[in-house]
């Protein structure tokens, strides 16, 4: 614990005081079972779907009428050069996602996530995380 003290800059007994409030939250957690999965509205399930369909048919077009244009043309080039991705609609962690694996793996297990905020029926924000694949360890993902 005098690693955790150092690091984190404070004392042992606030260290210890964290540790026990965090065990307390975590049997809490376990006994109160599982939650229950988000389920995603069928309209939003539809347009996760499109996108992820059209971008495994590198219809890459369609997405660049998206403001930004230069910026959002750059992001789906690099895409368009490399054939190591399929992406699947899913759920990370709750949140709407596009997962994504090697289609020359057979497991089809996700290697990682593309994070997609909407507004209005349209993207607003897209969080990639295919350069920091150390992100999806450990993370929840439901397939769609």
């Amino acid at each position: 614990m005098a690693e955790t003290v150092e690091i984190l800059g404070t004392t042992l007994p606030a260290v210890k005081a964290a540790l026990h409030r965090g065990r307390v939250r975590l049997k809490a957690r376990s006994e109160a079972g599982e939650p229950e999965q988000p389920v995603l509205r069928a309209e939003e399930q539809t347009r996760l779907r499109s996108y992820a369909d059209r971008f495994n048919a590198r219809d890459f077009d369609a997405r660049l009428r998206l403001a930004g244009r230069k910026d959002v043309s750059v992001y789906f080039g690099r895409y368009g050069e490399s054939l190591d991705w399929k992406f699947v609609p899913g759920l990370a962690e709750g949140r709407p996602a596009l997962l994504v694996s090697n289609p020359a793996d057979t497991s089809e297990a996700v290697e990682y996530v593309v994070l997609l905020d909407w507004v209005n029926g349209r993207i607003c924000g897209i969080r990639d995380f295919r350069w920091a694949k150390y992100v999806t360890d450990g993370l929840t993902v439901t397939r769609l």
